[in-house]
């Protein structure tokens, strides 16, 4: 899997102004860190999932980090020691789902203590405070929890979520965007599941997805069970030129069949280390299409790969491929990073998402 090489994330360190004072937040060692009765124990980092459990023991390094960091930026007026615990979302009190809001992205953050962490104020930034609750704005999420365990996940080798044989990241409660004359469909707009694809033409593990996986999702659609939607999700620069082409190519023609025959092609290429230029993917569209100049702007093309972009971000995917299994009957998907067999999405649509 292609991991985003942003120094924010290779480092984890973010930088956020405070009160006039630059606060580091550096990721420490990870430790194992005990499971207390959740969220009712003091000090404690609580994270809530909705159907799927966390591996507890990523998020011990973020209790360490939020410790150091709220007695830093108050001046050591606050100690607090964070324990790591978890819980489900339909476990969770009356007032504690109350405080968490409509959320559309599971699992939560949240810190419950006694003790007033208002006196730092980067809390004040990050976090929603009820009663002795502190919810992480959801608007943060990128930041504290996707570079966080993108981060965490790369070294530790170990999932977020407790799913078989994938790397899991989240569950939504969002709705991917639809819109029939920007994004390709392959099948029915009315299947029972969607399998979005945040995709780069470059990735080897794209390829690899496409080659084994897909076959047996294709003949899903055939009887609606699913239906294929390709989103781009561009981490290869050099892979820009490429995305535009295919992006104008499908809103000239509005052939989705066309895109996923292109992008096989592609792969095809890609498996064999062999990585296309601009002019041999020029090729293969007109190859598929027969065009080799199509009616659209650079601002239309832009406009829909940073929309993509920007959805996988939103969703939690930091690299390629980026899965979305959507269960448009229950209105709730699965996010997973990586190569995932068919065998293995099937899994989850049955167990989580039926």
């Amino acid at each position: 899997m292609k991991k985003i090489t942003l120094t924010m994330i290779a480092i984890a360190v973010i930088v956020i102004a405070a009160g006039g004072a630059v606060v580091f937040l550096v990721l420490p060692k990870l430790r194992t860190p005990p499971s207390p009765q959740c969220p009712g124990k003091d000090n404690a980092l609580f994270i809530v999932y909705y159907s799927v459990p966390p591996n507890e023991d990523l998020f011990s390094g973020m209790a360490s980090w939020l410790s150091n960091v709220i007695a830093s930026n108050s001046s050591k007026a606050i100690n607090v020691t964070l324990s790591v615990c978890s819980v489900s979302y339909a476990n969770l009190g009356k007032d504690l789902k109350a405080a968490m809001g409509n959320r559309t992205f599971f699992p939560v953050i949240g810190i419950h203590t006694t003790s007033d962490l208002t006196k730092a104020k980067i809390i004040q930034i990050l976090f929603g405070k009820h009663g002795d609750y502190y919810v992480l704005k959801e608007d943060w999420v990128p930041i504290l929890y996707v570079y966080y365990m993108a981060y965490v996940e790369y070294y530790v080798q170990k999932p977020v979520l407790k799913l078989p044989n994938v790397s899991g990241v989240a569950e939504t409660f969002r709705a991917p965007k639809l819109l029939l004359n920007e994004t390709p469909v392959i099948g029915s707009p009315n299947a029972k599941y969607y399998l979005v694809i945040y995709e780069d033409v470059y990735c080897p593990y794209c390829a690899k997805f496409y080659a084994d996986s897909l076959p047996t999702i294709e003949e899903l659609v055939k009887n609606n069970t699913f239906a294929i939607v390709l989103k781009n999700f561009i981490v290869h620069g050099e892979a820009i030129p490429m995305h535009r082409n295919i992006t104008a190519m499908y809103l000239a023609t509005q052939n989705s069949a066309a895109v996923l025959e292109v992008m096989k092609a592609i792969y095809r290429l890609v498996e064999e280390n062999i990585y296309p230029s601009a002019d041999q993917v020029a090729d293969i569209v007109r190859s598929v299409t027969g065009y080799t100049n199509f009616n659209t702007t650079v601002d239309a093309v832009d406009k829909v790969i940073a929309e993509d972009t920007e959805e996988g971000w939103s969703y939690g995917v930091y690299g390629t491929p980026g899965l979305l299994i959507w269960s448009r009957e229950r209105g709730r998907g699965v996010v997973i990073v990586g190569y995932a067999t068919a065998e293995n999405l099937l899994k989850i649509a049955r167990t989580y998402l039926s």
